[in-house]
């Protein structure tokens, strides 16, 4: 079955449309939550869009949205890393709330299959920095590389206590563009600029070269701004934003695989910030977004499947393209989901849907 895609949305108040002043509509502004599934076999009509979690409470910390937050999701459990505060954040404006921009050092979560029990602190960050997409569950582990410093960190999820503390790849302060989880206790990290991917043995805390000239040189400059999609077999697909084309790599046998050009008749721009998305064997989407308003955003869907049969040329089948207007203000983060047995019944709501392009 094909993942569900969880979509996150900072949005400003109802006080935006009942006040004037600079913070119209921050002072009530809330995170919210909108899934996007495949309803159906065939084409046409299959992809729908709805909020859902509405009963289950808001994360805000301490009053307020949260923006900069990270998600992952491990089993049926949806976290939220981190986080600033939106007033702080899109005000410059030292709020009430004695936030003083500091950044939230929590990770909330909530079960999706049973999202009437609300959203639970359970782990207390050891830094106060934004983290970096660059997020990695390696089962009850979860991997964080924030932004700022020297040093990544390993959370113990399940005991909700144990920290672990790795330098970064080559001591560098930036994030790497991707990791992942080679296998249980060992990541792999990929640096742009280096063209490399780095081993870290989570046992003695060291980083190796796992191996060099990752891709041929003429994709390194298109990989800035690219979006990466690791599936469950460590095969890692590249969308590279600039010349609209997949690639793929199989990290465990350091094998480049295949390119296949994408239609340029999608509807983004070059410099439009595009995810791709892995749903199930051989099917992706792009997900990207655009701001209609103060606090509207409409975001854009499409799906496309790739034939690999004669290796030497890809074949790409565009499937299907919606886009859905959403009250909010920013899209925070985009996380996949694999689907219930349940999914169907009440307790995951997926009804909705989308508008076709014109």
């Amino acid at each position: 079955m094909e993942k569900l895609i969880y979509v996150h949305v900072a949005r400003l108040g109802d006080s935006l449309n009942r006040e004037k002043g600079m913070l119209s509509g921050y002072d009530d502004a809330t995170n919210d939550w909108y899934v996007i599934k495949q309803s159906g076999e065939g084409r046409g009509n299959r992809v729908k869009m709805s909020r859902v979690f509405e009963g289950a409470g808001q994360l805000n910390h301490p009053y307020l949205a949260l923006l900069d937050t990270d998600c992952v999701v491990i089993g049926s459990l949806l976290y939220v890393i981190g986080g600033c505060c939106i007033l702080c954040d899109s005000c410059s404006y030292d709020c009430s709330y004695d936030c003083n921009y500091l950044r939230s050092t929590e990770i909330r979560c909530l079960d999706i299959h049973n999202p009437q029990d609300r959203w639970r602190a359970c782990f207390t960050l050891p830094f106060k920095s934004c983290v970096a997409r660059s997020i990695v569950v390696d089962r009850q582990w979860l991997y964080v590389f924030p932004f700022r410093g020297h040093w990544c960190y390993g959370l113990n999820i399940e005991d909700g206590k144990s920290v672990l503390k790795f330098p970064k790849p080559n001591n560098c302060t930036s994030p790497p563009s991707f990791a992942t989880s080679l296998s249980p206790g060992t990541l792999v990290a990929y640096k742009n600029g280096e063209n490399t991917l780095y081993q870290l043995d989570c046992k003695n805390s060291a980083w190796t070269v796992y191996h060099k000239d990752f891709l041929p040189y003429s994709y390194e400059e298109e990989l800035l701004g690219s979006s990466f999609a690791v599936d469950d077999d460590g095969i890692v697909y590249i969308y590279l934003r600039g010349c609209i084309r997949l690639i793929s790599f199989d990290i465990r046998n350091k094998k480049e695989l295949h390119a296949v050009d994408l239609p340029r008749r999608f509807w983004f721009g070059v410099e439009d910030r595009v995810q791709l998305i892995f749903l199930s064997k051989n099917k992706f989407c792009l997900l990207w977004d655009k701001q209609e308003g103060t606090n509207k955003r409409r975001i854009y869907y499409s799906r496309f499947s790739v034939s690999y049969d004669d290796l030497s040329d890809p074949i790409l089948d565009m499937e299907e393209t919606r886009s859905f207007l959403v009250a909010g203000c920013r899209l925070l983060n985009v996380v996949t989901v694999d689907p219930p047995a349940d999914v169907g019944s009440s307790r995951v709501d997926v009804s909705g849907g989308g508008e076709k392009p014109k």
